[in-house]
Formats: C-alpha cells, sequence, structure tokens
C-alpha cells in the first residue's frame, strides 16, 4: 500500500510572525524609551532655561536694588536710596549729570543723613510747621493763601514726582534742617575778623589772562583791564567785595596768603576748567563782619563741623557692577519723562 505524502499546504509554517511580533514590541518599546529620554532632556533644558532666566531676572532686578551701598551711623542706604535721590536731583534740582555718575549723588546721602542725625547735638530740629512752611513757598503758595491752594498745587506736584510725598518730605525737612543749622553757626561767629578785599576775573584763554596779570602788575588798574580785555561788561562785576580768606575755596587757596596790592599768578580752577586771577585790594586782620561775611564764616564752619560729623558716621561707599547699571537704567527713564514734559509745556496749544 502506497505512503501518502501531507500537502504543502497542510505543512505547519514557520515561526517568523511571532519573531517578528517580538521584534516590532522590541522596537516599540526602545522608541519608547527614547522618546522619554528625548521628553526628559527637553524637560531638563527647559528647567535649566527658567533657571536661567529666573537667574536673571534675580541677578538685575531683584537683587541689584537691595544692594547696600552706604552705612551712615544706624542707617543702611541700598542702591534703592540712590536711585530715589539721584531721580530728585534730576526732576527737583536740574541735575541730570548723575546719569552718567550715579555714584556723585552718595556725597548727598551722606552729608543730609548725618545732618539728620547729628543736628539734634546741635539743638537744631524742624517742626511740622517750619515744614509746611518751606512745602509752601517751593509751590509758590504765600502763608496767607487758602490750605485748599497749598493742597492743590502740592498734589499736582507729587503727580509728577518720581518718588513718594514721605520720600520728597524728607529731602525738604532736611533742606531745612541745614539752613537752621548754618543759622546756628552764623549765631556764633564774633563781631570782628580777618578779610580781604578782592577784585578777580575768569576765563577760558590762560594768554588773555596772562597779558591782563602782566598790565596789572606794572601799574595799570584792574577793573579798567578786565574791561578792556573782554572778560567783563561792568568794572563792579570784577569787584568780589570782602572774604574770609579761611572761606576761600581750596582750588584757589593761594589767595588766601596774598597782600594788599598783590596780585595771583593765574590759577587754574580745577571745578569750571576756567583760568582765574585775583589781587588784593586791602587786607584787615580785625575788621568788622558783614552779614554776608558772616554767612561765609558760617557756612565754613558748618563745611568743618558736618565733614567731622560724616567721618565718625560714614563707611566707605560702595556702587559698582548689576547695581550702578540698574541705578543707571532707573534714571534714564526718568530723565526721558523729564525730558517729555519739558517737550510737552513749550508745544503749542
Amino acid at each position: 500500500m502506497a505512503t501518502t505524502r501531507p500537502s504543502r499546504a497542510a505543512q505547519p509554517a514557520p515561526a517568523v510572525r511571532p519573531v517578528r511580533a517580538a521584534e516590532r514590541r522590541a522596537r516599540l518599546a526602545s522608541e519608547g524609551r527614547i522618546e522619554q529620554r528625548v521628553y526628559l532632556a527637553a524637560a531638563v533644558v527647559g528647567i535649566a532655561v527658567a533657571l536661567i532666566v529666573v537667574a536673571g531676572i534675580v541677578l538685575t532686578v531683584v537683587l541689584p536694588p537691595r544692594s547696600k551701598v552706604l552705612t551712615v551711623g544706624p542707617r543702611t542706604f541700598t542702591a534703592a536710596d540712590v536711585a530715589v535721590r539721584a531721580k530728585y536731583a534730576i526732576a527737583g534740582e536740574s541735575n541730570r549729570l548723575v546719569v552718567s555718575d550715579p555714584a556723585s549723588i552718595i556725597p548727598t546721602l551722606l552729608r543730609e543723613e548725618t545732618l539728620r542725625q547729628k543736628a539734634g547735638h546741635l539743638g537744631v530740629s524742624v517742626t511740622d510747621e517750619e515744614l509746611k512752611a518751606e512745602l509752601r513757598k517751593r509751590m509758590g503758595t504765600a502763608e496767607g493763601q487758602p490750605d485748599e491752594a497749598f493742597q492743590t498745587a502740592y498734589n499736582r506736584y507729587l503727580e509728577i514726582l518720581p518718588i513718594s510725598r514721605a520720600q520728597y518730605e524728607e529731602i525738604v525737612s532736611t533742606a531745612v534742617l541745614r539752613t537752621k543749622v548754618i543759622e546756628a553757626f552764623k549765631a556764633t561767629v564774633p563781631a570782628t575778623g580777618p578779610q580781604l578785599h578782592l577784585l578777580a576775573v575768569a576765563g577760558p584763554d590762560r594768554a588773555k589772562l596772562e597779558d591782563m596779570r602782566t598790565a596789572v602788575t606794572s601799574g595799570k588798574d584792574f577793573k579798567s583791564e578786565a574791561v578792556a580785555r573782554g572778560l567783563v561788561t561792568d568794572p563792579s562785576r570784577a569787584d568780589l567785595a570782602w572774604f574770609d580768606p579761611a572761606s576761600l575755596p581750596d582750588r584757589i587757596a593761594r589767595v588766601r596768603d596774598l597782600k594788599a596790592g598783590e596780585t595771583s599768578e593765574v590759577i587754574l580752577d580745577t571745578q569750571s576748567g576756567s583760568f582765574f586771577l585775583a589781587q588784593v585790594v586791602e587786607r584787615s586782620e580785625d575788621r568788622a563782619y558783614d552779614d554776608t561775611v558772616k554767612g561765609q564764616v558760617a557756612n565754613r564752619q558748618f563745611d568743618e563741623w558736618v565733614k567731622s560729623e560724616e567721618a565718625s558716621l560714614g563707611g566707605t561707599p560702595s556702587l559698582s557692577g548689576t547695581a550702578r547699571a540698574w541705578v543707571t537704567r532707573q534714571l534714564k527713564g526718568t530723565l526721558a519723562d523729564a525730558n517729555r514734559r519739558a517737550q510737552a509745556q513749550q508745544a503749542p496749544k
């Protein structure tokens, strides 16, 4: 009996499909892991970017205004305090140089805070009434005008001021305090003291002043020569009257020791950049002080006193890096606002 061979169609199929399915599952699992890694990497990068952004904000926005700049006794001033005082210098005192050199306002902060802390030792303070009187004067509302007129003018001014009311009133109160401290020193100035009667001119052309000095030392009249050279238009403008010698600025200190009839060398005024020439007409070692010279002596005594107190209170100021950059940005914004207001006021209506 012949053996029947099974047909090809009836034979079992090779194990191809299970192998392919396993490969597909492995591939999908591998792709899933890769995708997870991609998502994880993206998340890590996103977090890193976010941290960089946050760090940038912290370093350039949050921390700079809090940076300590100056300590005066128990009070610490930050970059934000520097910005406040410098903003007022721009808006209220027309000092635009602080934009390029914000650290230049730090001596003002030091002096004002020294006054606030030390004036009481001289028995000087500012009352609410004195502050209000000064505010009225600054707002152009006389004492006799209704309080409503003052409040209206004051509120209008505060609206355009780049600092708060409390900050502004602290600055004004300190200005009143300074005036009162100087008056206290003035009350102690003796009736007489050394003085010199000074003639002086200044100009940018050193050669012109050197020529004038040659003429004056040869016997020519100082005031006439000043007019002839166009340094003044009126002879009286060259007469500075009487001075307390010690109150003359340090940059022209050589004038302090001139005798009557002597003319100074041509001196470079390091503050203005111009040149200065002076002649002492008279000199007295015990002349009666008039009110102007008494004020010079009082201001000198005040400066000496406050410098001594500053040395005992103030540390070394520091405004640099991101803190300085932050303050500069604030001041540029204030200056831009001030320029816009000025342009709006000048525009035809």
